[in-house]
């Protein structure tokens, strides 16, 4: 998702950690984080490494796709049965009869920013044939965190002026670099491309480590929000007990 729809996860937590790091005196190379950005269609691979003071070491894994396009980004992430049929309709065809709570790990996420910045959240449940429209108070229920840039750039561009500039940009890419405590934190950001290939933070100890990294791939021949017509649209409240 990133980046991309954000889940209370381990990838989550890394991205809050890339809003909260202070600012650091030093060249930040701020001119190279434009304001707007290119369309793209990507892939997102994330990693989180945990060695817990029991010895045990838990490791975590998952693919997102993520489409975006001016005002509007679909992230979407890849289920067992879709990586094998190369599809993302073998997840529709499971029974989900009596499901009635969308659940905000595996539905994708559709975020359109409003001409007044607002957003407009929703989840779809295409087994259902419906969009689930979440207020901002339930934010919280599907772990996202309404910051429309890390939403829409995967890293938030605003986070990066509080970086430090590592070096000049080698191969279309610039290096940042934050440290805040033990936790470290570096991004390599395309700049053209306006988004993060690889997002990085470890801390002193070898305890935690997480890994976002993310390529370009194809456009899919249909944008997926074109293929909601005829789709009821809901409120997530209706859905609350």
């Amino acid at each position: 998702m990133i980046f991309l729809k954000k889940i209370a996860d381990d990838a989550g937590k890394l991205m809050a950690a890339l809003v909260l790091l202070s600012p650091l005196p030093a060249a930040l190379a701020a001119a190279q984080v434009l304001v707007s950005a290119p369309d793209q269609n990507l892939q997102v691979q994330h990693y989180s490494m945990v060695l817990g003071r029991d010895g045990v070491k838990r490791e975590t894994t998952f693919t997102e796709r993520l489409y975006r396009r001016s005002d509007q980004v679909w992230t979407e992430r890849l289920t067992v049965a879709e990586t094998a049929a190369g599809t993302t309709d073998a997840a529709d065809q499971h029974d989900h009869s009596g499901h009635n709570h969308p659940d905000a790990g595996s539905s994708p996420m559709w975020v359109r920013r409003q001409a007044d910045g607002s957003l407009d959240a929703r989840l779809i449940e295409r087994h259902q044939r419906r969009t689930v429209k979440v207020d901002s108070q339930y934010y919280g229920n599907i772990g996202f965190n309404g910051n429309w840039g890390s939403t829409f750039y995967l890293s938030d561009p605003q986070s990066l002026k509080n970086m430090r500039a590592v070096g000049p940009a080698k191969d279309g890419v610039q290096l940042y670099e934050s440290k805040r405590g033990e936790l470290t934190v570096r991004v390599s950001w395309d700049v053209k491309g306006q988004y993060p290939r690889l997002v990085e933070s470890f801390d002193a100890h070898g305890m935690a480590r997480r890994q976002t990294a993310v390529s370009v791939i194809a456009a899919p021949p249909v944008l997926p929000w074109k293929t909601l017509a005829g789709y009821a649209e809901i409120d997530y409240s209706d859905l609350l007990d």
